[in-house]
């Protein structure tokens, strides 16, 4: 299965990674996986469990909250919703020591499937050792997490094409 490709940039006070896939499956049902917000505990495999949190359901500002695998948890919301062109979504709250942590996912038609960029930036706390810890670990462990991610995401979008 192709793994998503990682790119890394690094300004001052955040890091970026940028990854890309192409599914095998129309961007309607890529982006269906994406809006439903719930729907990620079916391919993170850190996701143990997610709940939409309001009554907003698949537009701008609705929120989930994740319950990951290890005892963890994050709540996150909506900060961009664009149908079938691009969602962004941010940590609001969560246990992982980030000052923020947001992505913006965008899908485009391509070569009969859907071709699938994402751009993730975060903060780690803890000031110089925080960005020691990103260097040498986070920014590593963030990569395979998204790798992981979305092998998953393919893996199921393209499951009962």
């Amino acid at each position: 299965m192709p793994k998503a490709e990682p790119q890394q940039k690094t300004n001052e006070t955040m890091t970026i990674l940028h990854h890309e896939i192409q599914i095998n499956a129309p961007v309607s049902k890529v982006w269906k996986i994406l809006a439903n917000l719930e729907e990620v505990a079916k391919y993170n495999p850190l996701v143990k469990h997610t709940d939409n949190v309001g009554e907003k359901r698949a537009c701008l500002d609705a929120e989930r909250h994740c319950n990951f695998k290890d005892g963890g948890f994050s709540n996150e919301r909506v900060i961009k919703f664009e149908p079938e062109r691009v969602i962004g979504i941010e940590i609001v709250k969560s246990s992982w020591p980030l000052v923020f942590c947001r992505w913006y996912t965008k899908l485009e038609p391509k070569n009969g499937g859907t071709f699938v960029s994402q751009d993730l930036e975060y903060e780690v706390k803890f000031g110089v050792l925080g960005k020691l810890m990103d260097a040498f670990m986070m920014k590593r462990k963030f990569n395979q997490i998204l790798n992981d991610i979305f092998a998953g995401m393919k893996k199921y979008a393209e499951k009962s094409v």
